[in-house]
């Protein structure tokens, strides 16, 4: 409960201190996945990443989970301190690179993961559509109950910019 209202405060100034420029497609040439792999399966972030690879950008995904993981592509609710700190280095690494566009797949809104989210440095922030993350997001796309819809969604509008 506190660090839920701890962090919280820190996401509403790091939301306020974004900057978003103006960014296509086109130009970009690296993209980051911000995924909870309680929602979606890392067949559907594979989908992604297959597709924005074959048009030659370099992607990097990064996982929320429920559990503790060796992966060091994977964080869990224990790797972000109350105060903030990223307990994992490889998910700082994630935050403080600049994407040219991230992309977050989730609508739990989950604390830690909107943390990591509002962290990131990168220029555009894209994902779908919830309330929790809203303020954080440039583009945000419509919700659908098939999860393979939102990823091809996710596809077209981005490409579309």
């Amino acid at each position: 409960m506190i660090k839920t209202a701890l962090l919280n405060r820190k996401c509403r100034k790091l939301s306020k201190l974004q900057k978003n420029e103006n960014q296509s497609y086109r130009s970009a040439s690296s993209i980051g996945i911000l995924y909870n792999s309680q929602e979606f399966e890392k067949d559907l972030i594979d989908e992604l990443t297959d597709s924005f690879s074959g048009d030659g950008k370099e992607t990097t995904s990064m996982a929320f989970t429920a559990k503790e993981s060796d992966d060091r592509f994977s964080f869990c609710k224990k790797d972000v301190s109350l105060s903030g700190e990223l307990r994992k280095a490889p998910v700082g690494s994630f935050a403080n690179r600049a994407f040219d566009f991230l992309i977050s797949m989730d609508t739990s809104g989950d604390i830690n993961f909107k943390y990591v989210l509002a962290l990131s440095k990168a220029t555009c922030k894209i994902g779908i559509n919830s309330d929790p993350l809203k303020d954080l997001l440039v583009l945000s796309i419509k919700k659908s109950e098939d999860k393979s819809q939102n990823v091809q969604d996710i596809i077209k509008y981005l490409k579309m910019i």
